[in-house]
């Protein structure tokens, strides 16, 4: 008996889409960034610069009471010796 014969199946090419990229302007306009930006000391921290940093979840709490205190004291020290 003669075998039969079997057909491969032929994968078809995807077409993949392009994105185009939109190029955005790398500094926004005098006027719009003026309008956005806070005032230095409006913050939580009074203007002081502040860093990300990793601590354990359940200190989390305990570091911001501390935080804040801290930044509290150095407030009234620096307004005290004016």
């Amino acid at each position: 008996m003669p075998k039969k014969s079997v057909k491969k199946s032929v994968k078809k090419t995807v077409k993949k889409s392009v994105k185009k990229s939109v190029k955005k302007s790398p500094q926004k306009s005098a006027v719009a960034q003026s309008s956005t930006e806070r005032q230095s000391g409006s913050g939580k921290y009074g203007g002081y610069k502040t860093k990300v940093i990793r601590v354990p979840v359940f200190l989390e709490r305990e570091i911001r009471e501390f935080a804040i205190q801290k930044v509290r004291s150095a407030k009234n020290t620096t307004e005290s010796n004016k």
